[in-house]
């Protein structure tokens, strides 16, 4: 078992890494907290094929599911999970645990932040960009017209990242987890970019140097006020493809063509040498992640939605660029010069 400490202004999370690791878990809640009732929330995917282990582990818990997909993340969901929340008597010293991919750590922590101001929460994600992004760090996120409107930071106290949940995960998650991994290669550790290019995965080290990566930069900053904006890379055109596309691209898939849009930027601006674009064109095709915008999207309509980024400040946007492989430069820009520059 690894375990990484993420200390931050608000308190501080355990991360735990560890194969077949549920029993941890319990383990952990009948330490710190022997008297509180669990809930644990998943989707009607995840809970198919683990609802019998969660509730061999926790034969107390009640267990939920809710609708799978991005359309779950809304404000009725919201509302019908807190209302399950309080006719259960769940209090604030009482547990929930978002057990899923994104979606649902997304919605699950963003409902135990609210509810009676803050209860404890546990994430245990099951996708790959699930454990190397949307679990760690605190977002919290529900959608409006735009992906991830309203949300707060509050980091799970407890999160289990367990490498067996990914021997069943689809091709196409996997490789949508892994863009996300290459978004920290490119920004933070160009290490994690060798890892990613041998014959054979090592995943347990190529879990812990991302979320390591993750970690430090979110230990200085939870409130994305400064450094944090780093972990953008790749998303600001990235959300835009991703909801223009009506979520028929998957995260990892927009972001990776919006890192071959940032590497545009940044190349028109004579801030990137060609052979860092070629480094990561390299890993997208090896993972099979696209590097065009879909024919149907036209990138002038992203403006719209790109100036929508909670990244922007009057009419600039934070944006990021990779100037070489484990290197961010931080820029100022307007979505129509972002726009000019990524053709």
């Amino acid at each position: 078992m690894n375990k990484i400490t993420l200390a931050t202004s608000s308190g501080s999370s355990e991360i735990l890494i560890q194969e077949d690791g549920l029993s941890a878990v319990s383990d952990w809640i009948k330490e710190k907290y022997p008297e509180s009732k669990v809930m644990v929330i998943t989707d009607t995917n995840i809970g198919d094929l683990y609802k019998e282990k969660i509730g061999e582990i926790f034969p107390d818990a009640q267990i939920l599911a809710v609708q799978a997909g991005e359309g779950t993340k809304k404000l009725e969901s919201v509302k019908q999970l807190a209302e399950e929340l309080l006719n259960e008597n769940m209090h604030r010293t009482d547990i929930l645990i978002g057990f899923g991919g994104g979606m649902v750590t997304d919605l699950v922590g963003f409902v135990a932040s609210v509810y009676m101001r803050g209860m404890v929460y546990i994430a245990v994600p099951t996708s790959l960009l699930c454990m190397v992004d949307a679990a760690i760090g605190g977002k919290t996120a529900i959608n409006l017209e735009a992906k991830n409107i309203l949300g707060t930071f509050y980091p799970a106290e407890l999160v289990l990242i367990d490498p067996a949940f990914l021997n069943g995960l689809p091709e196409r998650q996997f490789r949508s987890g892994i863009a996300e991994i290459i978004k920290y290669a490119a920004t933070l550790d160009s290490s994690i970019a060798d890892e990613l290019l041998e014959d054979e995965l090592d995943i347990e080290t190529i879990l812990q140097k991302s979320i390591q990566a993750k970690a430090d930069i979110v230990s200085q900053d939870l409130n994305e006020k400064g450094i944090r904006k780093v972990l953008n890379f790749g998303h600001t055109f990235g959300h835009a493809i991703e909801q223009m596309s009506d979520y028929d691209l998957t995260h990892g898939e927009a972001i990776s063509i919006g890192m071959v849009l940032a590497n545009k930027v940044a190349q028109n601006l004579g801030k990137q040498e060609k052979e860092t674009d070629n480094q990561m064109r390299k890993l997208f095709e090896k993972f099979k992640l696209p590097s065009e915008i879909p024919s149907r999207i036209n990138i002038e309509d992203l403006v719209s939605l790109m100036k929508k980024d909670k990244k922007v400040y009057g009419d600039k946007i934070t944006y990021i660029i990779a100037p070489e492989m484990g290197k961010y430069e931080m820029l100022e820009l307007s979505a129509e010069e972002l726009v000019d520059l990524a053709k």
